[in-house]
This record gives C-alpha cells, sequence and structure tokens, in this order.
C-alpha cells in the first residue's frame, strides 16, 4: 500500500508516517501478532529514506503499538498490550520527551518588572520584581516556539541560563515539589511584534498562535505565567480526553510538524 507524504517545508516525514502506520493498525490492515512490513519495503512505499523508517517505527514501539522480536521482525502488540487513546505517559515524563525532541536557545534570564497584562494577569504591582525567562525552541534548525515566562522570584532559585538549556521550567518547579494546584491556559490569534517575528523567523504582523499559561499553587499564589508563540504551519495544539472527563480537564499535547527546509531529515 502506497501513501505519498507531502514534502513542504513545515511537515516532519517521519511524524506523518508514523501517522499513517498507527492508522493502519488501527484499521487492522497490519494485524494483532503479524509483522509490519520490512525497512525496505516501508522505504519503497511511502518513498522515504531508511532513517525516516526507523525513527517512525521506535516512535510506534515507543508508544506501544509495536514490537520488536529479536531476529524475527517487527510485529503489531496484541490489543491487550496497546495504549490508552489517551497515552500512558505522566505529564512530567511528556514534557522530558518534549524537551528532547526540540533543541532550546536561551535568549535571556533576568530579573525584572513584568510588563502591564503580565502584572495584572499575576496579580502584581507593576513595579514587582520578577524572574523572566526567554527561549526558542526548534528542530533541525527550524524556530518553532518562542516562549517568553515570567516566574516569583521565590520560586526561581534553580532558574539559570544553563539549567533551562535541560530542562523546562515547568520541569524545574515541578521537581522542586511545587504543586500546579490550579492551571490557566488561553489560547489566541495575535499578530507577530517584531521581537517575535525576527525569532520564528516570520513577517511582522504575520498571524500566530499565542499559548498564555497562568499557574498558581492555590488560591491568590502565582508561580508562574508563561506565553508561548508559534505558527500554525509548523505547530498544532491538540486536546484528547475520555468520555468520562468531559467535565473535568482536558489532556493538551503540543505537535510539531516541520521538516529541515524541505529536506528528508526523517
Amino acid at each position: 500500500m502506497s501513501v505519498i507524504l507531502r514534502r513542504e517545508r513545515g511537515d516532519l516525514l517521519h511524524r506523518q508516517l508514523f501517522l499513517a502506520l498507527r492508522e493502519q493498525i488501527r484499521r487492522s490492515v497490519y494485524r494483532e501478532g503479524e509483522p509490519i512490513p520490512s525497512e525496505d519495503q516501508l522505504c519503497q512505499s511511502f518513498g522515504v529514506s531508511r532513517i525516516t523508517v526507523r525513527r517512525a517505527v521506535a516512535d510506534l514501539v515507543e508508544e506501544g503499538w509495536l514490537e520488536k522480536r529479536l531476529g524475527r521482525g517487527t510485529f503489531v502488540r496484541p490489543a491487550a498490550a496497546k495504549p490508552r487513546s489517551r497515552g500512558g505517559s505522566t505529564f512530567t515524563e511528556s514534557l522530558a520527551k518534549r524537551a528532547k525532541q526540540t533543541k532550546v536557545t536561551v535568549l535571556e534570564v533576568s530579573r525584572r518588572s513584568p510588563p502591564p497584562h503580565v502584572a495584572t494577569a499575576m496579580g502584581l504591582a507593576e513595579d514587582a520584581q520578577v524572574v523572566y525567562a526567554s527561549r526558542l525552541r526548534s528542530i533541525s534548525g527550524v524556530p518553532l516556539l518562542f516562549v517568553d515566562s515570567w516566574v516569583m522570584p521565590e520560586y526561581a532559585d534553580t532558574i539559570t541560563g544553563d539549567a533551562l538549556e535541560g530542562r523546562s521550567i515547568t520541569e524545574m518547579l515541578l521537581s522542586q515539589g511545587v504543586r500546579f494546584r490550579y492551571v490557566t491556559e488561553e489560547i489566541s490569534a495575535v499578530a507577530a511584534d517584531p521581537h517575535v517575528a525576527a525569532n520564528l523567523h516570520v513577517q511582522v504582523g504575520s498571524p500566530l498562535l499565542c499559548v498564555a499559561r497562568l499557574v498558581s499553587k492555590d488560591v491568590g499564589k502565582t508561580v508562574m505565567y508563561l506565553m508561548a508563540y508559534m505558527t500554525s504551519e509548523r505547530s498544532r495544539v491538540v486536546f484528547s480526553h475520555e468520555e468520562q472527563d468531559l467535565d473535568r480537564m482536558y489532556e493538551a499535547k503540543l505537535i510539531h510538524d516541520v521538516d529541515a527546509y524541505g529536506s528528508d531529515q526523517g
């Protein structure tokens, strides 16, 4: 079965292949306990490199759709062993995985007064001092996320430029035992200002998605305010939930679709 994958700039080929194979498993094109086609066959069917196939298959193995059997090949796992639709990783594990998939460039870490709209959201006076961090996340040199964060000083002792190159602020706060009792997120469409546009390599005024997150450990006790900017061409925000969760919190996932300037990077 041949499937044509998109090769426009902004599309990760191994992610497309992952989704195509997963859908074929779900539709029983490849049945439980049966092997999937060989690497050579998948390369020919999808017109991609061996590296792309290996990355897609590795992700399917990691998420529990496939299993490798030494000396025999790669097989579809039985239904009882497959992941639930919402995934089995914890929030912290998801953050760690996302951090490994992207390269972070720390642009600034400083102590300063937040801009008026941030001070209002955090319930602070405009002259209050917080720790500010600015970062850019990318894959294969393609910028994906421009992130501004403002953290209350009492929670920011471990936040340094060097530390942010390996871990997200959220991971650091969780590892310190900070409880995220209340989290409010807002997704909106904004126009790129000159600073954000320069870092995301888009024109000033280009439409962007902005995810604003306010984190509190209790009522009136703000921990952090974060704003993440992305283009709809390279990134998507996907919410998944199960029937019993309709009246409760959704699980959100951020998915990046980007290929390094049209080349087959996997």
